[in-house]
């Protein structure tokens, strides 16, 4: 009986390395050398000029700035007269039923033309 077993076992062994093959590996890239150096040289030169899609703000979904069409100087002077403003924080959150008193709305000034 001991035999047979042996004899059962060397024989699958057989069988599974007879049927044990390896794979060839062919490498992870392809050469192909259809193209000259000077060819791959100038396109490489083409696609470094071409914006980088992979940057860090590419996905980021900002917009970049636009030009302004108000001067620092005219921004500036707005903030001013907007911080100096008697009603700058109001809301009308702050009042009886969310509405502004009228002596706090702007009223557009009057030019005295006289002088």
């Amino acid at each position: 009986m001991k035999k047979f077993q042996i004899a059962q076992s060397a024989i699958l062994a057989l069988m599974f390395a007879s049927t044990a093959q390896a794979e060839v590996y062919d490498g992870v890239l392809q050469s192909s050398g259809v193209r000259s150096r000077t060819e791959v040289d100038a396109e490489a030169a083409a696609v470094a000029q071409k914006e980088d899609p992979y940057r860090e703000a590419a996905s980021s979904g900002v917009i970049a700035p636009l030009g302004y069409s108000k001067s620092r100087d005219t921004v500036n002077a707005e903030a001013v007269k907007e911080a100096h403003s008697a009603n700058q924080n109001l809301t009308g959150k702050a009042y009886y039923r969310d509405a502004i008193p009228s002596q706090y709305v702007n009223q557009p000034r009057q030019v005295n033309a006289a002088k």
